[in-house]
């Protein structure tokens, strides 16, 4: 039994079940979390470093490939080199894990709008909700903030649940790192601010390849544990085919609910295609939506255990 647990791979697996766990169960204060320092440190060398308007697209996209690397580069290496060279490196797996896998953050927020929404406090959902996504809140409607909330949730479900999973049974504890720092990066350097349009390009065409296989895979699980017809039903029919919007097509079309449609960045308005259902989002649809994406996120667990366990075992 001692040496069946020394295996390195089924080491990953119980790394990859206490970090489900951790994330189920406990919420790390944002105001202690690492990546609360990262985001903050993200958001400042986008500051410092972001050329001027009087400068080209060409200075932008220089500028905004070498600022990730300077800064993300050495956290990886140094972190790399701590659990290569560490006596115990299960424990510091265990650890970068528990800490890359923050979707009950996420969740937490949308339990909040899902509560307020419940008791017809408009405005403090539209607070609420501008925690969890980029848009501008404060204009939203019912639906509008209903809408956004489901929306918020099911992507970063997509993105940051599934691809931190992912990349960690595919490529480890470092590989998982890269992609939730360069995640992060993407999500705090907003293509849609107007400074930072072409400074944000580099990070987000690389995050916009590195999303697709663990959407896919999500994406997929949820429609075995939801409605598969209505859901292809609604990405086939779906009037535009951008990953954005067949995601939120399948997420649409098992609710039966319009996703998708205008939305405000920076005291602009981007006029987006409504695809998915017939009906508006309502209360209902949250409910439905948590309970799906709960079921997801489970079905998702059970898969990637499976797969570790498999390889181990090979």
């Amino acid at each position: 039994m001692t040496s069946l647990f020394s295996d390195p791979r089924l080491q990953s697996l119980l790394v990859l079940w206490l970090a489900i766990a951790v994330d189920a169960l406990w919420r790390w204060p944002q105001s202690t979390h690492p990546l609360t320092l990262m985001r903050y440190l993200v958001q400042q060398m986008g500051r410092k470093v972001v050329p001027s308007r009087e400068y080209g697209p060409g200075q932008h996209y220089i500028s905004g490939s070498l600022a990730p690397l300077v800064l993300l580069a050495p956290l990886v290496i140094c972190l790399a080199i701590l659990v290569y060279m560490a006596q115990y490196p299960v424990f510091f797996e265990a650890l970068i894990l528990v800490a890359l896998l923050d979707f009950g953050y996420q969740r937490q927020q949308y339990k909040k709008v899902l509560a307020s929404v419940g008791r017809n406090k408009k405005s403090l959902a539209r607070e609420m909700v501008q925690t969890i996504t980029a848009r501008q809140c404060h204009s939203l409607t019912d639906i509008g903030i209903a809408k956004a909330a489901i929306e918020s949730l099911w992507l970063k479900f997509l993105y940051l649940y599934c691809g931190v999973i992912f990349y960690f049974v595919v490529t480890g504890p470092i590989g998982a790192l890269i992609y939730r720092l360069l995640l992060l990066t993407s999500w705090q350097w907003h293509y849609r601010t107007p400074n930072m349009v072409f400074f944000a390009q580099p990070v987000r065409k690389l995050i916009s390849i590195l999303v697709v296989p663990p959407a896919v895979i999500g994406g997929f699980i949820t429609l075995l544990v939801s409605h598969p017809l209505k859901g292809f039903r609604a990405i086939k029919h779906s009037p535009v085919k951008d990953k954005t919007s067949l995601l939120l097509a399948l997420m649409g079309g098992v609710l039966n609910v319009k996703l998708g449609g205008p939305a405000m960045y920076a005291n602009k308005k981007y006029r987006y295609t409504r695809v998915g259902g017939v009906n508006d989002v309502k209360y209902s649809h949250m409910l439905a939506a948590k309970s799906t994406i709960t079921y997801a996120m489970i079905a998702t667990s059970a898969f990637a255990s499976l797969a570790m366990l498999g390889l181990a075992l090979v």
